[in-house]
């Protein structure tokens, strides 16, 4: 999701791998975080470890109990956040509809190419998550940015990682159906997009949203609170 940046400290780069985990939802909410594990898997000191885990912890993304373990899910803040979501992100659909180039849409159909082939295609994506879950962050990230609104991709960057924490869940245990949707819904996009229509754009960004939304909702109940049985490389029990 994340390219990795050279200059960053050493506890930088292990707050980014960390963060990774925790959104790609390899660290499953619940699970506990070990320091000591981590600095041995990772080659490093326990202090930018220590330092990364106080970052998470500052930002929502693990709690001390005692002991570090990652947050668990929370209805509130679900909801909280696909309300950010659907009040940004179909915006900035119709924002780029307006301006779009044929380069840019070229990327967009090619990251939506690849969600399908592999939704389609691949049969049991169970192991295929990861990759949807990251060709999706691509694509949504790449039309805020298109709408050319640089306080909107701002606030968009506070909240999209938490929001595409919530989405590795839904991907990693997707309700019947959901990956042939999202395999086709896409590609709808960038066909709007193409008609340069900001109302349409606004529109099915929304409705792609919402249909997102309702599944995690429908999921959320019977799951709420509890542990979480799949771990991580970093998330010993």
């Amino acid at each position: 999701m994340r390219k990795r940046n050279p200059f960053l400290s050493l506890s930088d780069i292990v707050y980014d791998i960390l963060l990774q985990e925790i959104v790609s939802f390899r660290m499953a909410p619940g699970s506990r975080v070990n320091e000591s594990t981590i600095a041995e898997l990772l080659g490093v000191s326990r202090s930018p470890v220590k330092n990364a885990l106080t970052r998470l912890m500052h930002n929502s993304y693990v709690v001390r109990q005692p002991g570090y373990r990652v947050a668990a899910f929370s209805e509130k803040e679900y909801t909280d956040i696909a309300e950010l979501s659907e009040l940004i992100e179909p915006y900035a659909a119709g924002r780029a509809a307006v301006a779009i180039k044929d380069t840019d849409l070229d990327v967009l159909y090619d990251i939506a190419g690849q969600l399908q082939h592999i939704c389609v295609k691949s049969g049991n994506l169970q192991h295929r998550y990861i990759d949807v879950v990251d060709l999706e962050y691509q694509f949504h990230s790449r039309i805020v940015h298109l709408a050319d609104h640089p306080l909107l991709e701002e606030f968009y960057e506070h909240i999209k990682y938490k929001l595409y924490r919530y989405r590795s869940y839904l991907n990693y245990d997707p309700p019947s159906g959901y990956f042939e949707v999202v395999g086709t819904e896409h590609l709808t996009i960038c066909d709007i997009l193409k008609m340069r229509d900001q109302g349409m754009a606004e529109a099915i960004m929304r409705r792609h949203l919402a249909l997102a939304r309702a599944e995690f909702k429908r999921k959320f109940p019977a799951e709420n609170n509890q542990e979480f049985n799949k771990k991580g490389p970093f998330s010993p029990t």
